[in-house]
């Protein structure tokens, strides 16, 4: 044992001693009072009699504990001196050999960058990222750091943002010359999108004041985008407005003036500051008042046509006035253009009546309060519930609809598959093959599993990638369980184990202890008592390999399953669920406390314009602020999409700052909801920029 390993190495060195060998024979006898016991996991245990020590350490690929009899050895005390200070000579002589002129000549390396730079073009980023650590691994100085940092571009590529951003910082530390300024560049990029602005800004400081104008540009870009998703808007406009310095010619300022205000449309929902410091640059100022008219509108485009003719009236001199409002406007009086005849199917008889009914209210709400349409659109109710979905859409398009709305249920949006003449439609809800649908049927939903991809994708920004997940035992649960697994595998995440639970019961002892492996320590615990023939004091830990819970409940299982976790020792891991949690115009209760969900602007969004429609509309609607809130938001998106979608202009639906979150047009005609986050705190729901600090 440590004998032999000790005599072969003499046999190398000859600088060993007769002592040092006596003294690892010694340790080696008291080898013998060693158990091994194998465990994932590892415990705190000692007997009360104060004999046992249980401690643990890695060996070969597990964890291996060791419950060492103590024994007291004085005579090995000065031979241990001695042997330690041999063990210091031999060391310094291998360093002297080590450092010694002869170095290897680096490996060519040609024919694999080649394939790097193939599979890179071609698409691969997961593979090409695989052959460029491997030309790092054989590589020194800075081809070594290009290849390094070629392997986070393409991990970034890729959509691994939390494993790029990793690969980064795995650096000793950051590289000299172009290769520091292509790693601070990229790493501000990546810290921005996992949601670390500040260590964005942070990188982009320590780079050198005079680059060229080409990085500089860049690097000002990425800095303002830091400040936007810091919440900081004014420091971002004054980063974009300087930008304009390094640009080449007037197309460029063109489009960076374009790029300011894409930027204020995009944060005007996300709760930006754009206050105007005081003694704020006039061109910078004159864009933060853009950016407060933006949030006042609330998404409504015939609300922001009328204001930004007014502020263009007050800044004709304004670099925005011309060269971007112009354009601006003129799209504003298209998307604003309602049809003349818009009908909305919902099932309002049967098991769905109270649902479509809320959805109703909303749609109706948004039509009497745009007072910028005259004359307005003539609205056509259909009762889909009698007609069938197919049936009452062939009424809608034979009654003259130019757009159409609905129907409301998975089911019934199915069924739209075997309609045809082209009027444009929004569906509410997503069908088991929205595939099937024709290419004319847009779709906006409150799928739980778009909900549960978000709860995933802000998991990874926050930087953590491996957890365990609590589903009912459902259809319902399945399928967040299947979009959140899904979209934590994309990002580089893992999903380390899924339970499931059935719902409407008191306790969920035995699901949570398993999922957390407490009933794997506690057995353990009786094995080890069993073998050792001692009383042992124990206390159960849960598994350490979870970074985070992820929790899919209603709010009455949630009561019950969040205390339940902490109980079992989860107490430090954060919770992430989804708006199911929480239920509308109820205060969740202490039981929640530190639960993060994601959900619409209408129940979450402090802003000034949501928080007077919201008081407005719960004197003329309360449901609107209940329990079916969330439909009644979902109607009221509904309305204010329809000019948009009329138009058929894809880029038209982009940063949509709606009810039911920051609307986008995406792939297959499904609108994309970006929502806002909470955590429960003291009982109450608190708005969050960060879930995981509560900031």
């Amino acid at each position: 044992m440590n004998a032999q390993r000790l005599e072969k190495s003499a046999a190398v060195t000859r600088i060993f001693t007769e002592d040092a060998i006596d003294l690892a024979q010694d340790f080696d006898g008291a080898s013998a009072d060693v158990f091994e016991v194998a465990d994932g996991r590892g415990n705190n245990v000692k007997s009360s009699t104060g004999f046992w020590h249980y401690s643990h350490r890695r060996k070969g690929g597990k964890m291996v504990i060791w419950i060492i009899v103590q024994r007291r050895r004085q005579h090995m005390q000065t031979r241990f001196i001695r042997a330690i200070a041999l063990l210091i000579v031999a060391s310094a002589a291998i360093l002297l050999v080590a450092c010694g002129p002869t170095r290897p000549a680096s490996p060519d390396v040609t024919a694999q960058r080649a394939r790097a730079e193939s599979l890179e073009n071609s698409g691969d980023y997961l593979a090409a990222a695989e052959e460029w650590r491997s030309i790092a691994s054989a590589t020194a100085g800075p081809p070594r750091d290009r290849a390094r940092l070629a392997v986070a571009r393409n991990l970034q590529s890729a959509g691994r943002l939390a494993e790029a951003r990793r690969e980064l910082e795995a650096f000793d530390s950051a590289p000299a010359g172009a290769e520091g300024i292509a790693y601070a560049l990229l790493y501000a990029d990546l810290a921005t999108a996992t949601g670390s602005p500040d260590k964005a800004v942070e990188a982009l400081d320590r780079l050198a004041p005079d680059l060229d104008n080409t990085t500089r540009s860049q690097a000002l870009e990425l800095r303002a985008r830091a400040f936007f998703a810091a919440g900081l808007g004014s420091p971002a406009v004054q980063a974009l407005v300087d930008r304009e310095q390094s640009l080449a010619d007037a197309r460029e300022v063109a489009d960076n003036r374009r790029l300011i205000w894409n930027s204020l449309q995009q944060n005007s929902g996300a709760g930006v500051d754009f206050t105007t410091p005081e003694g704020a640059d006039p061109t910078v100022a004159g864009w933060l008042q853009l950016g407060r008219l933006l949030q006042s509108a609330g998404g409504d485009p015939s609300r922001l046509q009328v204001s930004l003719k007014a502020w263009r009236a007050r800044n004709p001199a304004h670099p925005a006035s011309r060269s971007v409002l112009d354009s601006v406007l003129a799209s504003f009086r298209q998307l604003s253009a309602y049809p003349t005849k818009i009908a909305l199917i919902l099932p309002l008889s049967g098991q769905l009546a109270a649902s479509s009914e809320a959805v109703r209210d909303g749609f109706i709400a948004a039509h009497f309060g745009n007072k910028n349409t005259e004359p307005r659109p003539t609205i056509l109710v259909i009762d889909s519930a009698t007609l069938g979905a197919a049936g009452a859409w062939e009424q809608a398009a034979a009654k003259g609809a130019e757009f159409i709305v609905g129907p409301l249920s998975k089911s019934e949006v199915g069924q739209l598959k075997s309609v045809s003449g082209g009027v444009p439609t929004l569906a509410l809800n997503d069908p088991s093959d929205p595939a099937s649908l024709p290419d004319f049927v847009y779709r906006l939903s409150l799928a739980p599993e778009d909900e549960a991809a978000q709860a995933a994708d802000r998991i990874l920004k926050e930087g953590m990638s491996r957890g365990i997940a609590l589903v009912p035992a459902n259809d319902w649960g399945m399928r967040i369980a299947k979009s959140f697994g899904e979209t934590l595998q994309a990002g580089g995440g893992r999903l380390l184990d899924l339970r499931t639970f059935t719902p409407g019961l008191p306790d969920y002892s035995d699901e949570i202890t398993r999922l957390l492996y407490v009933d794997e320590s506690r057995e353990r615990h009786r094995r080890l008592e069993g073998v050792l023939g001692v009383q042992l004091e124990f206390e159960p830990r849960r598994r350490q390999d979870a970074e985070f819970v992820f929790l899919a409940a209603r709010p009455r299982d949630g009561r019950q399953l969040r205390p339940q976790l902490r109980f079992h020792y989860a107490y430090d891991l954060p919770v992430y669920a989804t708006s199911s949690i929480y239920l509308p115009g109820e205060a969740p209760g202490r039981d929640l406390d530190d639960t993060a969900f994601g959900d619409i602007p209408w129940i979450l969004s402090d802003d000034d314009s949501v928080r007077a429609l919201r008081d407005q509309m719960a004197a003329i609607w309360p449901a609107s602020v209940g329990r079916r809130s969330r439909l009644y938001a979902l109607g009221y998106d509904a309305y204010t999409l329809v000019p948009l979608l009329s138009s058929l202009r894809r880029d038209a639906v982009s940063g949509v700052a709606g009810l039911t979150g920051d609307l986008n047009l995406v792939e297959s005609g499904r609108v994309s909801r970006e929502l806002e986050w909470a955590r429960v705190v003291n009982g109450r729901i608190r708005r969050v920029v960060n879930p995981r600090d509560g900031s």
